[in-house]
């Protein structure tokens, strides 16, 4: 039995604290009975019962203290119900209620009176509770409620600058291409602008994906299809031609262990996984940077990673990067990044039950870590999906 589900009885003798438990009858059952100050301090110093009963008799041995005054500015004690019994003198009367009692009863008093008292005191505190309960509730509703309205105006935010600039890209490539293409003087210029064109249209298109799948994501509705991959080599060079932002003009390399060749994952997840990683490396890495792929087999799980010698993320910012609109930050190509793709990664990494995570030093680049539990577990079921064994 904790303080916290008792009522405590502070009496001058014992031989009172017993009587007073058999008057408060069947209003409570877990009396304890008090007779000395210093254990009452001692009993009350972590935590408060449901309520006390504390005579003047006792005080008074302290009367060099404000012991109510005391009690009563300890933090579990604050909204305790306490019941004074004292003389009928009103001087004591009203240095009790001065110093935070509840109520005052004179000694002395018939039992059903101190029941009834403790009852409705007892009543009150419950109906307290809840009125508390129900506010952190309307508390934490407003909390969500801005949070969501923050994410709304962050999405604004992303809309105008994330998505203005590539859209304006594409139309300014593709009349510049329609006016060579009129002229016939320069198919090959043409070509290349239509290329430029096509890979920001591809970077509009997995920004709008990697928003619709965060949202999927953080309600439990995106499709998770753990199988065998026969090859993570393969799925990492799918990811690599499926990224934007002119791959071509950086040094990659892939390295893939023979044991973490073979693994047992969602495949789309995968590549969508590794090719948002690949992106960011692009993102900010400049021309003629070097990016490198690894992945190896450790203990119980696969350890995956994209290496870059990029600009770096300030350590300040590398515990909420994975976050939504967290990072948002220009690019080394003056291209305004809002993080999604690494949130996106952060929820597909954890679906599979793995975590993510970043080591990074500024101007010396970043590389990002991800993990595969060999046993792959469905987060948001939490029935085991299946074991790889290879």
């Amino acid at each position: 039995m904790t303080m916290q589900d008792s009522i405590i009885i502070a009496m001058s003798t014992e031989e009172r604290g017993q009587n007073m438990v058999t008057a408060l009858g069947n209003v409570t059952q877990n009396c304890v009975v008090i007779t000395d100050v210093e254990e009452l301090l001692f009993q009350t110093r972590t935590e408060g019962p449901d309520a006390m009963v504390i005579e003047h008799a006792l005080v008074e041995r302290v009367s060099q203290l404000d012991l109510i005054s005391l009690l009563r500015r300890r933090k579990p004690l604050e909204a305790m119900p306490l019941i004074y019994m004292g003389p009928n003198t009103p001087e004591v009367h009203a240095s009790a209620i001065k110093s935070g009692v509840d109520t005052y009863l004179n000694l002395p008093t018939r039992p059903e009176i101190l029941q009834a008292h403790l009852h409705r005191l007892l009543q009150r505190r419950q109906s307290e509770k809840g009125l508390r309960e129900a506010l952190n509730r309307l508390r934490a509703f407003e909390q969500a409620y801005k949070e969501s309205e923050r994410v709304k105006d962050d999405l604004t935010h992303m809309l105008v600058h994330d998505l203005k600039s590539p859209i304006a890209s594409v139309m300014g490539l593709l009349d510049h291409s329609l006016d060579l293409l009129g002229s016939q003087s320069d198919a090959d210029s043409a070509l290349d602008l239509l290329n430029l064109a096509r890979n920001e249209a591809q970077h509009l298109l997995n920004l709008a994906a990697n928003i619709l799948d965060v949202r999927r994501m953080k309600e439990g509705h995106m499709p998770f299809q753990p199988d065998v991959i026969e090859s993570l080599s393969a799925i990492a060079q799918e990811s690599f031609h499926d990224v934007s932002g002119g791959p071509r003009e950086r040094e990659f390399s892939f390295v893939v262990r023979p044991e973490a060749e073979r693994l047992y994952a969602d495949p789309g997840l995968m590549r969508r996984i590794i090719a948002n990683l690949l992106s960011n490396a692009i993102k900010h890495t400049r021309r003629g940077g070097y990016i490198d792929f690894r992945a190896w087999k450790e203990e119980t799980r696969y350890v995956i990673s994209v290496r870059d010698d990029g600009e770096g993320i300030p350590e300040q910012d590398q515990k909420r990067i994975f976050n939504a609109f967290e990072q948002s930050r220009h690019t080394v190509h003056d291209r305004y990044d809002t993080g999604m793709g690494l949130t996106f990664c952060k929820l597909a990494v954890e679906k599979h039950g793995g975590e993510i995570w970043v080591e990074s030093k500024v101007g010396r680049g970043s590389t990002f870590f991800f993990t595969l539990p060999l046993n792959i577990r469905d987060t948001y079921t939490g029935e085991s999906v299946a074991v790889a064994s290879y």
